[in-house]
């Protein structure tokens, strides 16, 4: 028999023998939709007074956005977590960054060569399947949207390199 994977009770395991100020931390970075407090203290098993220190502390650091003040809400602050995928991106080495895009950009162009359209969205999946394996095509098209956006994040992290360092050698 196959193990199985209860993700949602791993994660409930874990939450529960993190300190407080680490378990709302955890419970915000789900936060894809507007919480309120008492909702948030209730994840992470601590009071509202708790849970809303530490949420307003997030959101003074940027992790967390504050929608509403009566009630008290807050959701993950998508631009924060974009800035900290291209702020890690950014250390990789000029050498890393050409590798990491050209097998991307060859993951782009064998999804452009197998589906016969230049963009992700343009893909019909009853064209490319089969009623009973229209699931693997789109599969392979949330992949590529995925592939679309790690290239469009090393582009943006090259493209600021080049204008560090154009700005940098410029005589003053």
């Amino acid at each position: 028999m196959a193990p199985t994977f209860d993700v949602a009770a791993e994660f409930e395991a874990e939450l529960a023998d993190a300190p407080t100020d680490e378990r709302v931390y955890r419970v915000t970075l789900q936060l894809y939709e507007p919480a309120r407090i008492a909702d948030i203290a209730d994840r992470a098993e601590c009071t509202p007074d708790t849970a809303r220190r530490h949420c307003r502390r997030l959101a003074d650091i940027g992790v967390l956005e504050a929608v509403s003040e009566q009630p008290e809400t807050y959701r993950r602050n998508e631009s924060y977590f974009e800035w900290r995928k291209r702020e890690r991106l950014a250390e990789l080495s000029t050498a890393e960054l050409r590798e990491r895009l050209a097998e991307l950009t060859d993951r782009d162009a064998a999804f452009r060569e197998t589906y016969g359209v230049s963009d992700p969205e343009a893909v019909d999946a009853l064209e490319h399947a089969e009623y009973n394996a229209v699931e693997e095509v789109w599969l392979d098209v949330s992949e590529w949207q995925t592939v679309r956006r790690r290239i469009e994040r090393l582009e943006a992290v090259r493209q600021r390199r080049a204008n560090d360092s154009a700005s940098r050698s410029e005589p003053a």
